[in-house]
Parts: structure tokens; C-alpha cells; sequence
């Protein structure tokens, strides 16, 4: 049923935690793939002597966690990968949840879950699954894009014919599949029930870095989906890239560096919003002070998520 795909690399202080979270489901129809890339812990000899056959371990040269998701899934056996990285773990019954909204569905091209970064939930017993059709994602994802990289669950078929995570992205690649995925039919659904615990532990996590912008989605969103835009088919989609933009564009735009490619593709986007264009109305030199201390990045982040949320139909 499942292929559970996990990216390792030097984690080896959260892999058991990862590894027993999918020993302990409920539902039992799955297979363990992990893909080594190119660690130096000493994880995959703990991996070995502890799980023994009951993970399939592949190895590789280190490519990037993008690489490392492509692999597990060209290897994968089942109907649905289910993604899950090495430092986090799932609900006893996230498999037995996703599986009741498969079963009791159509046409099922991905699943999502809340999760949490409280590890507590794991306490909670549910029955049936609460959850809810997509009927519009690019309006919903506007004020929240849902999916996770350990809180997916996609139908094989997508990967069989289309590109899987690119793999010159090192930020935003995971959103770029999912929006793919969203873009090339089929149902998608979101379980309401809190089934994953989502960490932020590890401090060397690419999520805690600030990478190139020739190297993320926001940097390269106008050529990737250059045809789906022009088409304007889909005007939540376009107007929802915009804001895209404005979210993820700012700590580029106050950095001289990268100012005049930010700058580019700010001037670019189709929609316009004065109150999120305020923000990169500020000079860049003052920008770039804010934006450097940890206050002052968590309060553009907020200013940003108010407008979008609750100013923007």
C-alpha cells in the first residue's frame, strides 16, 4: 500500500525516533525505504544493527535531500509514497488514517496532515479520521499551503510521469512538488487530526539556512510555471504565485547581492497589493538591519501573514 521514503543524512540523533514512529502504525501494509546521502555518523550502522532487514537502505554520494527523495521513490514498491524526514516522526495511526480516506475516496492523487511540534498528541486516540476535500487549493493555500515534507502522501503515478522533486532547488523544492502535483489532476484531501510532530531540533536543517536565490522556488517561480501563468486558466493560481512572491521575496530584496534579480521579479508578478508592497518600499540598507536581527524578521513574517490572511479575498 505504502513506500515510506526517507532522506537521511547525519541525523542519527533523531533516526530511531523516526524509525519506531513507523514500526508503531497501526496499519501494517507498508515497505521502509531510507537513503543514505553520503553521511558521516555513524547512523547507518545503527540503522543496520537495530532494524536489520526491516529497512531497505540505499546509498549514495551526497546530492541534497531532493536527490536523496528521487531515489527512495524510483525504488519504492507500493501505490502511495509516503514522505517522512529523518528527524521527525508520525502518529501511531497516520497510515490507518490516510488509508481511510483512500479507501473511502476517489481518484486520491495526495493526502495531507496537521502537524504539530508538540510531541504530546501521540497520546490521543482517534477513530475515524476528520478531514476535507480540496475543492479549490490555490484560494485555501493563499493563507496556508498545508503540505509538509513528512506529512504527505502521494499517489506513485504522479512520479511514473512526471519530473519528482528538482533537484537544483535547495529551498522551496518540496512546495514545488506540491504544487505540481496539485496542477496535474486528481483529488487531494487534509486530515484535520493533529498525526505528525514536526521538528525543529536539528540547527543545521536547511530551513534554518539562507540559501542563494538562484537556488529557490521564489527565485525561479516565474519560469517554472511560466506556461500555467500565461495560460491564466487557473487566476487563483496566478494570483496566489504573486503572493508567493511577496512572502518569500523579502530577505532577497534587502540584500545588495540579490537586490537586482529580487527586484526583477517583484516587478514581474501579475497581481499587486499596496499593503504588502509597503514592506519593499523601505531602503534596502534599512531593510537589510531589520531583517538581521531576530525580532525584526518574525515581525515582517507576521506583518506579511496579516495581510495575506485577513486583508486578501
Amino acid at each position: 500500500m505504502f513506500s515510506i521514503v526517507i532522506p537521511y543524512y547525519n541525523k542519527s540523533a533523531y533516526i530511531v525516533r523516526c524509525i519506531d514512529s513507523i514500526l508503531n502504525q497501526t496499519f501494517p501494509d507498508y515497505e521502509v525505504i531510507l537513503v543514505d546521502d553520503g553521511s558521516t555518523d555513524n547512523g547507518i550502522e545503527l540503522i543496520s544493527k537495530k532494524y536489520g532487514d526491516l529497512i531497505r537502505v540505499f546509498h549514495q554520494d551526497n546530492q541534497g535531500v531532493s536527490a536523496a527523495r528521487n531515489h527512495g521513490i524510483e525504488k519504492a514498491k507500493y501505490k502511495y509514497i509516503a514522505l517522512l524526514d529523518a528527524d521527525d516522526a508520525w502518529h501511531p495511526q497516520y497510515l490507518e488514517s490516510v488509508n481511510w480516506v483512500i479507501t473511502a475516496e476517489k481518484e486520491v492523487k495526495i493526502v495531507g496532515s496537521h502537524y504539530s511540534r508538540d510531541v504530546s498528541f501521540f497520546e490521543n486516540k482517534h477513530t475515524i479520521p476528520s478531514y476535507f476535500k480540496f475543492e479549490n487549493y490555490f484560494k485555501k493555500a493563499i493563507r496556508n499551503t498545508y503540505f509538509t515534507s513528512s506529512s504527505s502522501v502521494i499517489e506513485k503515478s504522479f512520479f511514473d510521469e512526471n519530473e519528482g522533486f528538482n533537484i537544483n532547488l535547495k529551498k522551496g523544492e518540496d512546495h514545488d512538488l506540491w504544487f505540481r502535483v496539485l496542477l496535474s489532476g486528481g483529488n487531494s484531501y487534509y486530515i484535520t487530526n493533529t498525526l505528525v510532530f514536526y521538528s525543529d531540533e536539528d540547527t543545521n536543517q536547511a530551513t534554518q539556512k539562507k540559501i542563494d536565490l538562484d537556488h529557490t522556488l521564489v527565485g525561479h517561480i516565474n519560469s517554472i510555471y511560466k506556461d500555467v501563468i500565461k495560460s491564466n486558466q487557473n487566476k487563483d493560481f496566478n494570483k496566489f504565485i504573486s503572493l508567493y512572491v511577496y512572502f518569500n521575496l523579502y530577505p532577497y530584496y534587502f540584500d545588495k547581492q540579490s537586490y537586482t534579480k529580487a527586484k526583477e521579479l517583484l516587478s514581474s508578478i501579475e497581481y499587486r497589493y499596496f499593503l504588502l508592497k509597503l514592506l519593499y518600499l523601505i531602503p534596502v540598507s534599512l531593510g537589510k538591519k531589520i531583517i538581521e536581527t531576530k525580532a525584526g524578521h518574525k515581525y515582517i513574517r507576521l506583518y506579511l501573514k496579516f495581510i495575506i490572511r485577513y486583508t486578501i479575498l
